[in-house]
């Protein structure tokens, strides 16, 4: 028994000794000296004097606008702590580091960290001031599970957009899909049915983050919702993975 438990204390303090998270916790203290941090904080209370006052809001449309407000915080905050944490220090670390993509998963790790105070930052306001016409423990606890994956998602997926991970390319890319998949949703122009159909295609990846959304406006978990829960776990993965990846092939002297 005490041999297992000293075990289980040597893998603790090895997890939190991991480069992974040792990056997290440096960028996440720098990031806190810098002051940029309290940006973030600032933003949710600018989106929660926009959005509830002086109107009242059911539960229901709570979460569904705080997944489009703390959406867009999980943008620009992430954006700003990895221009933050790329000086050129980053290279004395990165010298420092058995692989490169410990720091990018350190990077995604804190900002992912940060969108669970954020939420409940959100959500404390909400209640404190009484802005919700229909508080019910079901609907905050569903739409918690159903906002904080999105949030943690868009964070991560930011992360690995910006350089030195991504290149300028890379991002082209993306924009180029995230477009096309705006346009599939409401054409600005009458298309051929055929080519309708093929652009609603592009409208696939984002299936996970709709049934989050979804569970999180409606409050009735099923199967599908779980199936969305596990998919946007195994994007956050494969994301932290391709980004590593893009990292450690990365020339950082043309950055």
């Amino acid at each position: 028994m005490q041999a297992t438990m000293v075990k289980k204390k040597r893998t603790g303090e090895g997890l939190l000794r991991s480069p992974s998270v040792t990056v997290a916790r440096l960028t996440l203290a720098s990031y806190l000296r810098s002051g940029w941090i309290w940006g973030e904080f600032v933003l949710v209370l600018v989106f929660f004097a926009m959005l509830y006052f002086p109107l009242l809001e059911s539960t229901a449309s709570f979460n569904g606008t705080s997944t489009f407000a703390l959406g867009a915080i999980a943008i620009l905050g992430p954006a700003i702590m990895v221009r933050q944490a790329t000086s050129a220090r980053t290279y004395l670390l990165l010298a420092r580091l058995t692989s490169r993509s410990a720091y990018s998963r350190g990077l995604m790790l804190a900002t992912a960290t940060l969108r669970f105070p954020l939420y409940l930052l959100f959500l404390t306001f909400v209640l404190l001031f009484h802005r919700l016409t229909d508080p019910t423990v079901g609907g905050i606890f569903w739409g918690a599970v159903g906002i904080i994956p999105n949030t943690v998602l868009i964070a991560v997926l930011t992360v690995s957009l910006c350089s030195p991970i991504a290149t300028r390319f890379k991002r082209i890319c993306f924009l180029a899909w995230l477009a096309l998949m705006l346009f599939s949703f409401r054409p600005i122009l009458s298309i051929p049915t055929w080519l309708e159909t093929v652009l609603s295609l592009s409208q696939i990846p984002l299936w996970p983050a709709a049934e989050c959304y979804t569970l999180s406006t409606t409050g009735n978990p099923g199967v599908l919702s779980l199936l969305g829960l596990v998919l946007i776990a195994c994007y956050c993965i494969v994301i932290a993975l391709v980004a590593g990846y893009w990292l450690e092939k990365r020339e950082l002297l043309l950055y």
